[in-house]
C-alpha cells in the first residue's frame, strides 16, 4: 500500500518535470518568433542610410506595415510613409525622412526595444516621381546633403517646368541689359528688335515663347510641417514674376518709412495670401518708402483658381534671421539653410545700423500658403562642374570684382532683376531682407522694389503624372499634376 503510494508520487513528479520542460520549450519558441523580426545593431543599414543614435547601449527594432509585423523597413517605392514609433526604457525615435532612417534619442539601456509603424501614404508617389527621374535627368536632380536631405533641381536650365494654375506666357520675351542714369538692370522686351534698340548692347536672349510654362519645381522638401502638425515631404514650386513691388513700407515715423522686416505682417504677404491666393481683387501693393503704392495686378485674372488652391498646402515657413552684415560674408548655402531655421524671437531691429523705431515682435515661423524663396534655395540650385566650389563659397561673392559669374550662370534661380526672398536681415535699423541681385545674394530695406515670385508647397496627395517622353519637364512639355 505504501509502496503503491510511493510509485504514484514518483510518476507524478516525472510528469511535472516533463510538463515544465515542454513549457520552457514552447516559451523558447515563442520568444524566438517574437524576436525574429528584430535587428540588434548599432549601425543599421537602411536604403544606403545608417541607423542614427544618441547615447550608449543598443536597440532592438520591430517594423509594422499597416499594423502587420514585417522583417524589414518598408520603402517609399512601396508607397509607405512613417506613422509612429514606441520605445521602452524612455528612449524615443525621430524619423529622418530624407535619409529614410530612425534617429533614436535617449538610448542608455542595453537591448532597448522600439516598434516602428508605417502606413500606406498617398503622397509618396509624388516623391517617387522625381526620385525615378534621377537617372533620366542626370546632373539635374540631386540630394542637397542637408539634415533634411531635400531632392532639388540644379543647373542652368534643368527640366523642371510644371503645368500649374493654367499659367502660360502670352507673349514672346527677349532679355537684354538696359542701362541709363536711372537703372542698369536686365529687362525683358517683346521683340528682339525692341530689345536691341533699348538695350545697352546688341546681345538679346530669347527667354521664353508664348505658351511656355510659368512654374518650375524647386524640389521635394522633407520634414515640412503642415497646418495639422503632420511632418512630411512636399513638392515646392515657384512661379515667374508677378511684378515689381516692395515687400513692405511704412509711415515716415516708423523706421523712416522703410517698412518692417516681419513677414507675417508685411504688405506683400497680405496680398499674396489674401488676394492672389483667393483670386480676389484689391489689396495694397507698395512701391517704395513712406507707403508709396501702385495699382496691384488683376488678381482675378492671375490668382489661383479653385483646382490650384485645392493642391496648395498650408505649411509652417521658417523665418530665421541672418543676424548682421558681417555674417553675410559667411553666407554659403549651408550657412543660410541653418540660419533660416534659427530661433531669433523678439525684436530684430538694430539701432547700430540706422533708424529703428518699430515695435513689431519678430517670429521664427509663419503658417501660410504663399511665400517667397529662401536664399538657400538659390544656393543649392547651382550646378555645373564648379558646383562644390560654389557651395563652399559665400553667395555674396558669387559675382566677384572681375564679374566672374560661373556660379550664377549655372543656377536656374539666378536673378537678372532684384528679387525678394522671405528671409529678414537686420542690417539697416529699419530692418532689411535678403534678396537676389546681379547674380548674387545681397540685402536691402523692405521698401526697395524687387521682383516678386510666388512660391508654395503642394499637398502630399498631389502626384506627377507619369510620362516616358524624354522632353517631359521642359518648358514646352511641362510636368502634369494630378490629385
Amino acid at each position: 500500500m505504501k509502496l503503491n503510494q510511493y510509485k504514484e508520487k514518483k510518476n507524478y513528479k516525472k510528469l511535472i518535470i516533463v510538463a515544465v520542460a515542454i513549457i520552457f520549450l514552447i516559451g523558447g519558441m515563442i520568444l524566438e518568433k517574437t524576436f525574429a523580426n528584430f535587428k540588434m545593431q548599432k549601425t543599421f543599414k537602411v536604403m544606403e542610410g545608417n541607423f542614427i543614435y544618441e547615447g550608449s547601449g543598443d536597440v532592438i527594432f520591430a517594423f509594422y506595415k499597416d499594423n502587420q509585423e514585417v522583417t524589414s523597413i518598408p520603402t517609399l517605392e512601396e508607397g509607405y510613409v512613417y506613422e509612429k514609433s514606441e520605445c521602452n526604457n524612455k528612449a524615443s525615435i525621430e524619423w529622418n525622412s530624407g535619409k529614410w532612417a530612425p534617429l533614436v534619442t535617449n538610448l542608455t539601456t542595453s537591448k532597448t526595444k522600439c516598434d516602428i509603424y508605417f502606413k500606406k501614404g498617398s503622397g509618396s508617389g509624388l516623391y517617387n516621381a522625381l526620385e525615378n527621374l534621377i537617372d533620366k535627368k542626370e546632373g539635374q536632380l540631386i540630394y542637397d546633403g542637408t539634415d533634411d536631405n531635400n531632392l532639388r533641381f540644379i543647373g542652368a536650365d534643368p527640366d523642371n517646368y510644371v503645368s500649374f494654375n493654367n499659367d502660360f506666357y502670352e507673349e514672346d520675351a527677349y532679355r537684354g541689359y538696359e542701362y541709363s542714369y536711372k537703372t542698369s538692370n536686365y529687362k525683358d522686351f517683346k521683340t528682339v528688335e525692341e530689345c536691341r534698340a533699348s538695350s545697352y548692347n546688341e546681345y538679346c536672349e530669347k527667354v521664353h515663347s508664348a505658351g511656355d510654362s510659368m512654374w518650375r519645381i524647386i524640389g521635394v522638401m522633407n520634414n515640412i510641417e503642415d497646418e495639422f502638425g503632420n511632418t512630411g515631404s512636399h513638392l515646392k514650386i515657384i512661379r515667374d514674376s508677378i511684378g515689381e513691388y516692395s515687400l513692405d513700407s511704412s509711415s515716415e515715423s516708423e523706421n523712416n518709412g522703410y517698412g518692417v522686416n516681419e513677414w507675417s505682417v508685411s504688405d506683400i504677404q497680405k496680398v499674396l495670401n489674401e488676394n492672389y491666393y483667393n483670386k480676389k481683387a484689391g489689396g495694397t501693393c507698395c512701391n517704395g518708402a513712406r507707403n508709396a503704392v501702385v495699382t496691384c495686378p488683376k488678381w482675378e485674372s492671375i490668382g489661383l483658381n479653385d483646382n490650384s488652391r485645392a493642391m496648395v498646402s498650408k505649411v509652417k515657413w521658417n523665418l530665421g534671421t541672418i543676424q548682421a552684415n558681417n555674417k553675410i560674408n559667411y553666407m554659403t548655402p549651408s550657412y543660410s539653410y541653418i540660419k533660416e531655421r534659427g530661433e531669433n524671437n523678439g525684436i530684430i531691429c538694430q539701432r547700430d545700423y540706422g533708424n529703428c523705431s518699430d515695435t513689431v515682435e519678430r517670429t521664427t515661423n509663419w503658417l501660410g500658403y504663399i511665400g517667397l524663396i529662401y536664399p538657400s534655395d538659390y544656393g543649392y540650385a547651382v550646378g555645373g562642374e564648379q558646383r562644390q566650389t560654389c557651395l563652399n563659397e559665400t553667395m555674396i561673392n558669387w559675382i566677384d570684382s572681375n564679374y566672374n559669374t560661373i556660379c550664377a550662370l549655372n543656377d536656374w534661380l539666378f536673378a537678372n532683376h532684384p528679387e525678394g526672398t522671405i528671409t529678414p536681415c537686420p542690417y539697416y535699423g529699419s530692418g532689411s531682407y535678403m534678396f537676389l541681385f546681379s547674380n548674387r545674394v545681397g540685402y536691402a530695406v523692405m521698401s526697395n522694389v524687387s521682383e516678386i515670385r510666388p512660391t508654395l508647397y503642394l499637398n502630399s496627395n498631389v502626384k506627377i503624372e507619369p510620362n516616358d517622353d524624354p522632353t517631359y519637364g521642359t518648358i514646352t512639355n511641362p510636368y502634369k499634376l494630378t490629385v
